[in-house]
């Protein structure tokens, strides 16, 4: 698999290159959603695989980092929503 440089056709991916790109682009999000934001998202494809628990999740931000929560019980959100979470237990929409 090659997700970190697409325009190198000899390029093979190995975890760190997954863990580099996770932790830029989780800091990066963590710019964009405030503190208590999250958004709605609908695993699709290798996300499937990697994390077989859900098939919807929230990337919030929690004020100390970026978490990822089981969003599969809360039907009346979809995909790009934006939400207010409060703690695990309580988001708002």
């Amino acid at each position: 698999m090659n997700y970190t440089r697409p325009n190198d056709d000899e390029h093979n991916d190995e975890p760190k290159d997954w863990l580099l790109g996770a932790l830029l682009f989780a800091k990066a999000i963590s710019f964009l959603l405030h503190e208590g934001e999250g958004i709605v998202i609908n695993l699709t494809g290798d996300m499937v695989e990697l994390y077989p628990e859900a098939k919807k999740v929230i990337v919030a931000n929690d004020g100390e980092q970026i978490k990822i929560i089981n969003a599969d019980d809360r039907v009346e959100l979809k995909e790009g929503d934006w939400v207010k979470v409060i703690n695990e237990e309580n988001i708002l929409n």
